[in-house]
């Protein structure tokens, strides 16, 4: 079974403390994306919201692009604030299992990728990515709400040129039972949405 789409520390080459100041950037994504994607998927949330696993098992991986590029006219007027995102769902259900968002970070202007993970997980473990059969790379899980959890990841150009060659992006987490979880995400038109994303000004 697979996913379904609705349109709608990896220290590696680089030091550490390179790594954890792209963390604390990425916090400021979670402040100005966290509530607009939680207010977005709360007409999803649903109580008694089954665990991650059970939800991964019923879902079916998209067709066609999957990447979609929403733009909204910025706080000045002038400027727009555009994003890229693929949603994944359950196939039965149609509710929400996965997001992941792609725009710039308000105080530098780099990319960076939030994650909305789904209800049922054992946060303390974090969340993990994957390109094709690369190197496993760790992500704390930041904060969480009734609608899921959320993670952000910092785009080095490294990871921007790895996503942009790679044809699937493998999301891992655990569930509430400590049962490992992985949602493949295709990577499939994320280089046409990214480029797009960036030559917005």
């Amino acid at each position: 079974m697979g996913w379904k789409m609705t349109t709608g520390k990896f220290c590696g080459g680089r030091s550490c403390g390179s790594r954890l100041s792209g963390l604390a950037s990425a916090v400021v994504v979670l402040a100005t994306l966290g509530a607009a994607v939680s207010g977005a998927l709360a007409e999803e949330a649903k109580p008694n919201a089954k665990p991650a696993d059970a939800k991964a098992a019923e879902a079916k991986q998209p067709e066609g692009n999957p990447w979609v590029v929403n733009c909204a006219s910025g706080g000045s007027g002038t400027d727009l604030e555009c994003q890229a995102s693929q949603n994944l769902t359950e196939s039965k259900t149609g509710q929400r299992v996965l997001t992941l968002t792609v725009r710039r970070q308000a105080d530098n202007g780099s990319l960076a990728m939030l994650l909305a993970l789904p209800h049922g997980l054992f946060l303390p473990a974090g969340a993990s990515y994957q390109i094709d059969a690369g190197n496993k790379a760790a992500v704390a899980i930041q904060t969480s709400d009734q609608n899921g959890a959320y993670a952000a990841i910092p785009l080095t150009p490294e990871l921007l040129t790895g996503l942009k060659s790679g044809t699937m992006l493998n999301i891992g987490m655990e569930s509430v039972t400590r049962k490992p979880v992985t949602i493949p995400v295709s990577l499939k038109g994320f280089t046409a949405a990214v480029d797009k994303l960036q030559a917005t000004k």
